[in-house]
């Protein structure tokens, strides 16, 4: 179970941000605060896995609050949340000590698997459309692959570069059509692959595999 703490001074967003996060059953939000100080707090009190962090909070905001959090506790990982466009927040954001960075535009889907992914070591950044600065932070070159076996049901199963390569790019959620260009393959047989890996694991869909990826330590970033 992923402990998470939720610091963010709109109650409807917690409240919202709340809900969509427990719909999966190995993520529980132990606390929620409204400005830094609070999440300082109540981060000593639970010793969370995780803590979603707005950047602008009232009393002390959600950069000073990573920066004093991981002097207490490094093992807690902080995960950036905000509506901020600005390359410096990213840059102040991971200068604090933040473990990722996500905008409050984010599908749930995706913001589940960047809480899994911190939790697995991961930098997380997502993209911005209008600034190639944050994916330059965390993309596929940052990403390298360091475990080529997986055990599936007592059978060792032996990865290719190309199965790791490719599982990089779903784990960062790149689309199809990026993932061929970088491949130099079709988008039909980018699916095709996607396809052979999500049999080979045994699992229903692209989320599920990426989540597979991060918890069986198959991709790390940095």
């Amino acid at each position: 179970m992923i402990d998470v703490i939720l610091a963010d001074d709109q109650q409807l967003l917690i409240d919202l941000l709340t809900i969509g996060l427990q719909q999966s059953d190995d993520i529980r939000v132990v606390a929620t605060a409204n400005n830094g100080r609070e999440a300082i707090e109540l981060a000593i009190k639970h010793h969370p896995d995780v803590i979603l962090m707005d950047i602008m909070m009232p009393e002390c905001d959600g950069i000073k609050a990573t920066k004093e959090i991981k002097a207490i506790d490094k093992s807690i990982k902080i995960l950036v949340l905000t509506n901020g466009d600005k390359g410096t927040d990213l840059q102040k954001a991971m200068e604090a000590g933040a473990d990722g960075y996500v905008l409050k535009n984010i599908s749930q889907q995706d913001l589940l698997l960047a809480v899994r992914g911190v939790c697995a070591n991961m930098k997380i950044v997502t993209k911005n459309n209008d600034d190639e600065s944050y994916s330059q932070l965390y993309s596929r070159n940052n990403l390298h692959n360091y475990k080529k076996q997986v055990m599936i049901n007592d059978e060792l199963i032996n990865l290719s570069h190309r199965e790791l390569t490719l599982i990089a790019m779903v784990v960062e959620s790149m689309e199809i059509a990026e993932m061929a260009t970088i491949l130099e393959l079709s988008e039909g047989s980018v699916r095709n692959l996607i396809s052979g890996l999500i049999t080979k694991f045994q699992v229903k869909d692209r989320t599920q595999l990426a989540v597979f990826a991060l918890k069986n330590q198959l991709v790390e970033a940095y």
